[in-house]
């Protein structure tokens, strides 16, 4: 299935209008492909390869995802045809990519392929959804773990991004993800779209600005965003740098 897929990018890449621009569209938690159709189809729309990568998102780890997408990564990275590498995420599968991406090691090996990532409601900094006790069934869902909003978790030491470019979208009714866990520091650009966190994928705010992004490293806010306030960002930023200066170390 995989090599099949890869094949199919390899014919388009030079018959679409960005020829050897690929972007891989990452679903997060509870969610399939089809969640990330309408960004898929925008990105297609607009002339870009694109790739759908699936994952069974209530088995294994955050780790055990971003191997396999790691090793996509490389397969990618490698081919000539292949002039940048762009990713559309949702939720949890934001954080599998950033886990990718450092894995495969892809902003040093293959800097000059490294493109931009648009992050819809990205638990950077964990997930309220780690907040309900599970008790006993806590080993059957260990990316719960991983996702927890305590300063020692996986995510909140997970190092930063440097090359690849990075929007984030929110969704400002947001039960599952908060808006402030969305930064990361070095963001480009960040937006707030009025809708909830599963809804996000198909707001057509949310699919403009992931395109406008792609295009330009700039999410070009709708009216209908909400504006963050900046005092906040510098919060979260100065979090973001403990965290990520422990995890170094």
């Amino acid at each position: 299935m995989f090599r099949s897929v890869v094949n199919r990018i390899d014919s388009e890449l030079t018959e679409t209008k960005r020829p050897g621009e690929v972007v891989l569209t990452v679903h997060g938690l509870l969610a399939g492909c089809r969640s990330m159709r309408s960004l898929a189809d925008a990105a297609r729309q607009e002339g870009y390869s694109v790739m759908d990568w699936g994952y069974p998102s209530l088995r294994g780890s955050i780790l055990h995802h971003a191997a396999g997408l790691s090793r996509m990564l490389c397969d990618l990275a490698k081919r000539d045809g292949v002039k940048q590498i762009h990713l559309v995420t949702h939720s949890m599968g934001g954080v599998i990519a950033r886990a990718a991406i450092l894995q495969s090691r892809l902003e040093n090996r293959w800097a000059d392929k490294c493109g931009r990532i648009v992050m819809l409601a990205p638990p950077n900094s964990g997930s309220r959804l780690t907040r309900l006790p599970l008790g006993p069934f806590a080993s059957w869902f260990p990316q719960l773990k991983e996702l927890s909003e305590a300063p020692d978790s996986f995510v909140c030491r997970l190092p930063n991004l440097r090359r690849m470019k990075v929007g984030v979208i929110a969704a400002q009714h947001d039960f599952v993800v908060d808006e402030l866990s969305t930064h990361l520091v070095g963001q480009r650009d960040h937006a707030t779209v009025r809708t909830s966190h599963q809804r996000l994928t198909r707001h057509p705010d949310a699919i403009e600005m992931t395109i406008e992004f792609l295009n330009t490293t700039c999410l070009r806010p709708a009216a209908t965003t909400v504006a963050f306030e900046t005092d906040h960002i510098d919060t979260v930023s100065d979090a973001h740098r403990r965290r990520v200066h422990s995890a170094a170390a």
